[in-house]
C-alpha cells in the first residue's frame, strides 16, 4: 500500500531523526532502508524533470537534499543503457532503492592490506539485480560496481551518510589492481 503523502520532506525529517539517534552504521541502514523504499514507491516521486543524463559519465546524479555539513545526502541517479561505475567504495554508509528499470550490482572484497598507495587487489564476491522496490545497503568500506546492462535508462534513489564527493572515497580497477580518488559530476 502506497502512502501518497510520504514525500522528500517527511523522509528528510525521518533521516535526521534516525541519524541523530543512531551512531552504528548497520543500525542506521537497517532503519533507513524501509523508509527509502517507501519514498521511492510514492506515486509521483520521480518527475519528467528527473530525466537528466551525463553522456560522458554514463549516469547522472541529482542532489535532492544535503545538510550544510554534507551529511544526510539524498540523490536520484539516472543510468544510461550499457553504462555504469568502476568498482568503488563510499567511505560512508548508504542505502539504494531501485525506482525504475534494472541495475546489476557486483560486490567485491579487497584482499590486499591497503598499505601500498595506488594499489588494490580485489576479488568478486557476488552479483545481484536491483529492480523497482529492491533495496541495497552498504557500509563505509564495502566495494561494489553498478551497471545498467539493459537497453533502457534506469533510475535509483541513493541515500548516504555523507555526500559522496566529500568522503575521500576510491575507485578501483580490479584488472590493473589500481586505486585512485573517485569524484562524480553532480547535476
Amino acid at each position: 500500500m502506497f502512502e501518497h503523502n510520504y514525500d522528500l520532506s517527511r523522509f528528510v525529517t525521518d533521516l535526521r531523526r534516525i541519524t541523530g539517534e543512531e551512531s552504528d552504521e548497520s543500525g542506521i541502514v537497517r532503519r533507513i532502508a524501509p523508509l527509502a523504499g517507501k519514498l521511492a514507491a510514492t506515486p509521483g516521486f520521480m518527475t519528467e524533470t528527473d530525466e537528466n543524463y551525463d553522456e560522458a559519465q554514463g549516469f547522472c546524479l541529482r542532489l535532492l537534499h544535503e545538510e550544510p555539513d554534507h551529511s544526510n545526502a539524498v540523490f536520484l541517479f539516472s543510468w544510461l543503457p550499457g553504462r555504469g561505475t568502476p568498482a568503488h567504495n563510499h567511505k560512508t554508509w548508504g542505502v539504494v532503492v531501485g525506482v525504475e528499470g534494472e541495475e546489476k550490482e557486483t560486490w567485491w572484497r579487497r584482499v590486499d592490506d591497503g598499505t601500498q598507495a595506488g594499489y588494490a587487489q580485489l576479488e568478486p564476491l557476488s552479483e545481484r539485480r536491483l529492480t523497482p522496490g529492491d533495496v541495497s545497503s552498504f557500509l563505509s568500506d564495502d566495494i561494489h560496481t553498478v551497471c545498467n546492462d539493459t537497453e533502457r535508462v534506469s533510475w535509483s534513489l541513493h541515500i548516504y551518510g555523507r555526500h559522496i564527493n566529500h568522503t575521500g572515497r576510491s575507485e578501483f580497477d580490479p584488472v590493473a589492481r589500481t586505486e585512485k580518488a573517485y569524484v562524480l559530476n553532480v547535476a
